[in-house]
């Protein structure tokens, strides 16, 4: 089963005072396609992996001007998971097109890297 990480850009709702998760669990124009292959949610800041969450469900916008967008509940990765995305950070920066604020990229992509260390 292909594995996904959605990316999203955070930095307009945390400027508005909303917290990481708040920030990042929607409401966004995804792929509803995308969504079963969904494992992590990603909140990138101004180019940095801040945060990251395991969608737990997912729910869609039913009506006003944010219909049809997606966001989910779910729980905070463990430490070490956020780490590595940290350290791939480079490599899932590259994966947003132009001007867009949510990206995807395979899980297998960073679940390779080695384990992490902090400094």
């Amino acid at each position: 089963m292909k594995q996904e990480i959605l990316m999203v850009k955070i930095q307009n709702a945390i400027k508005e005072g909303k917290s990481y998760y708040e920030a990042t669990k929607g409401n966004w124009r995804i792929n509803k396609a995308r969504l079963d292959y969904i494992q992590y949610v990603v909140g990138v800041d101004r180019g940095d992996i801040v945060c990251a969450y395991n969608p737990k469900n997912w729910y869609q916008v039913e009506e006003g001007t944010e219909m049809g967008r997606s966001y989910f509940y779910g729980k905070e990765v463990d430490d070490n998971l956020l780490c590595k995305m940290q350290e791939s950070k480079e490599l899932l920066n590259k994966k947003f097109g132009r001007g867009q604020a949510v990206g995807y990229a395979s899980l297998s992509e960073i679940l390779s890297a080695k384990d992490c260390t902090r400094k």
